[in-house]
């Protein structure tokens, strides 16, 4: 018999704060649940929890070394609601603002995707990287059976 892991989705990576992370290059978005209109102490959001890999600059990028938070909430409304439909799955994007509607209202933080194709590309190797080492330790672990 085989053993599948699988993580237990946790809020311990507290919650996405797109200021401080707006010039990023790229995010990897794991995407582990979604629910709508979550009791909040400031009123109920829709709330995805996430995993998020920020690729901050060239250097990162390029060495494979993201800033990785796990069981990150994400509460800004058009950003979980854009993660709603991707539960078990990852995304590569990045951030932008959109200016508001109303006056005197803020400007709203929204995903976009990372057109560079060499951007793209680097993500996903990290990721596939990751995903090998994982298998890779899983195949010398010891089997008790």
């Amino acid at each position: 018999m085989t053993v599948n892991f699988v993580e237990i989705p946790t809020a311990g990576g507290g919650w996405f704060k797109p200021a401080d992370m707006q010039d990023a290059l790229a995010f990897l978005i794991e995407v582990s649940s979604f629910e709508y209109q979550r009791p909040t102490p400031n009123g109920p959001k829709d709330s995805a929890l996430c995993d998020v890999s920020v690729f901050a600059d060239a250097t990162a990028l390029t060495a494979g070394a993201p800033e990785v938070t796990k069981g990150t909430r994400i509460e800004q409304t058009l950003l979980a609601r854009d993660l709603e439909t991707i539960v078990g799955s990852a995304t590569i994007v990045r951030l932008d603002q959109v200016p508001a509607k109303r006056p005197g209202a803020h400007p709203a933080w929204v995903w976009r995707p990372v057109n560079d194709a060499g951007v793209r590309q680097k993500v996903m190797d990290y990721a596939r990287n990751r995903e090998a080492a994982v298998r890779a330790a899983l195949a010398e672990a010891p089997d008790f059976d």
